[in-house]
């Protein structure tokens, strides 16, 4: 037997005997002839098409506007409605809102919170709130930094024979700094400023700390 006829024997023997795949093996898409239809596996569990039903379910699903409430309790003390309000209105379309009502020029200043914590400019009514809080109405808080009401406003605004001499009201100097709620708000204020809770923390706790030791 000469090897060219060895050759051609042995490669037919090879023919005849059935491939053995790694399992592993990946066939080339490009080339790979499919010889009889393909079905794809069952999943183990059937996918469910029902929409859940309570808080979160349907009627959320379904809540599109909101009837929104920007509340400022201190300078300025506002609260300004915005009925049927888009869920993805932007938070900084609802600066912009604080703005035009206080006549306020640019964004910079405001900070718009939602349960103590500050909002980006660029989330949504949605984002903010989360899908657990959706219902008819919600409340953000607002803060404006350094704010000073505008002189034209007040006298476009108010007649001359009403205009009394401004009363200071409330608490003020120590007592201001016994309560909980100043304290709150420096610490907003710290991390929207250095945007970074963790270094605000920090120094707010620096600050407070070293505030007791001088006797406050």
């Amino acid at each position: 037997m000469t090897e060219l006829s060895f050759a051609k024997s042995f490669l037919s023997t090879l023919d005849s005997r059935p491939l053995k795949l790694q399992s592993d093996h990946a066939s080339d898409p490009k080339t790979l002839e499919i010889t009889a239809p393909y079905t794809l596996p069952r999943m183990p569990t059937a996918f469910d098409k029902s929409i859940p039903s309570g808080k979160g379910g349907s009627e959320a699903q379904k809540q599109s506007t909101l009837n929104i409430t920007l509340k400022s309790s201190k300078n300025p003390v506002m609260s300004l409605s915005l009925p049927s309000t888009d869920v993805g209105t932007s938070v900084l379309a609802l600066k912009e809102k604080v703005a035009m009502e206080l006549r306020i020029e640019g964004t910079d200043r405001i900070r718009v919170l939602y349960k103590r914590k500050p909002a980006g400019d660029v989330k949504t009514v949605k984002e903010v709130i989360g899908e657990e809080d959706v219902g008819q109405e919600v409340e953000f808080g607002v803060m404006v930094m350094g704010y000073k009401e505008d002189a034209t406003k007040r006298d476009e605004d108010i007649p001359m024979k009403d205009v009394e001499e401004p009363v200071a009201q409330g608490p003020s100097g120590e007592e201001v700094l016994a309560g909980e709620e100043f304290w709150n708000d420096l610490r907003g204020f710290l991390v929207q400023r250095l945007r970074d809770e963790g270094k605000a923390g920090e120094v707010f706790d620096k600050f407070r700390e070293s505030w007791k030791r001088s006797g406050g």
